[in-house]
């Protein structure tokens, strides 16, 4: 593949990556302006309004999200392979353009459609016949998912924390308890509202690149650059192929609240082996084994997290120091 289309392929995951999480950005900040109408005594009634309006909310921003990664995946794809996957919602035509691709993905990502040449390159368009039903399929198990998850870490966590409220105390203290606890509730709640939404893209690449025969396996990917230590040892384990289909291939595919990586296709083993977009990952990869020498299991994993803090916290200390001395 040409290394300008390679190139594009890389910005591309960038720019995708920056829109996925203005999505999860603006959902937490909505979620929370909802989670804020709730008065700190809760009624059954005012519960199930709010509860009806967040799920809304994420049934939104999930839509949003599956066309930004769909988009996204069939212009990636075409990047890389030279052919797209149909959209399985509008299947036809059996051709477009690279220019139609750029342009579809840039308009869902926010961002300026920029000539980058061979706009009018014909694309053959394949379709992936069980992708459609197995996108429905996770959308409907992911409708009791973010019901369950709002309920818990919004009005039954707040309970709780009221619960734990010494009402003994002054009645300044006690309200300004209750007020932490509902701000400390609506922050969960919001943080898991994101996820789901976010998760609409993360599902759909993830669907899309295990029913793609040309997607050999992915490499799990960090927005920040500064992953938790979980994260980390994911993006340790570099590219997962199909071929070595592990037990734990299907992590790459798990997100917690807050996380901002996802799952990145892989079509060819040079794509991995040479992109800076992987840079990460190949240095984790190099890294993880002189960490955890003698070590497995959970004991590996803790020790794993102890080095990445560390790194993290050296990082961020030579930052500071570096700006410190130019100012």
């Amino acid at each position: 593949m040409a290394a300008s289309r390679a190139d594009e392929a890389e910005r591309a995951a960038v720019a995708y990556n920056i829109a996925l999480n203005k999505i999860g950005a603006t959902t937490v900040q909505e979620a929370i302006k909802l989670w804020g109408r709730m008065p700190t005594a809760q009624t059954r009634a005012v519960s199930a309004a709010w509860l009806n309006q967040a799920l809304k909310l994420i049934s939104t921003q999930r839509g949003r999200s599956r066309e930004l990664a769909l988009a996204y995946y069939r212009l990636v794809r075409a990047l890389r392979t030279g052919k797209t996957v149909a959209d399985p919602y509008h299947p036809i035509p059996s051709h477009v353009t690279l220019a139609d691709l750029r342009r579809e993905f840039a308009t869902l990502a926010g961002q300026e459609d920029d000539d980058q040449g061979g706009g009018d390159t014909r694309v053959e368009v394949e379709k992936l016949p069980g992708l459609g039903s197995a996108m429905d399929r996770i959308e409907r198990a992911s409708v009791a998912e973010a019901r369950d998850s709002l309920i818990n870490l919004g009005p039954r966590n707040y309970v709780d924390k009221i619960k734990a409220v010494d009402t003994s105390k002054p009645a300044v203290g006690v309200d300004a308890a209750r007020e932490t606890a509902h701000k400390e509730a609506g922050n969960r709640q919001a943080a898991s509202a994101a996820r789901l939404a976010m998760n609409g893209a993360r599902s759909t690449v993830w669907v899309a690149h295990e029913q793609d025969g040309r997607a050999i396996g992915y490499v799990r990917l960090s927005r920040t650059g500064t992953p938790c230590g979980f994260c980390a040892m994911l993006i340790s384990r570099g590219a997962a192929y199909k071929s070595e289909r592990a037990a734990t291939y299907a992590d790459g595919d798990l997100f917690h609240d807050n996380c901002m990586c996802y799952a990145e296709p892989v079509f060819s083993k040079d794509q991995f082996g040479s992109g800076d977009l992987y840079a990460l990952n190949r240095q984790y990869s190099e890294q993880w084994p002189e960490v955890t020498k003698g070590l497995s299991g959970r004991a590996a994993l803790s020790a794993w997290r102890r080095f990445i803090r560390q790194e993290q916290k050296a990082s961020a200390q030579a930052a500071r120091s570096a700006s410190v001395q130019e100012a």
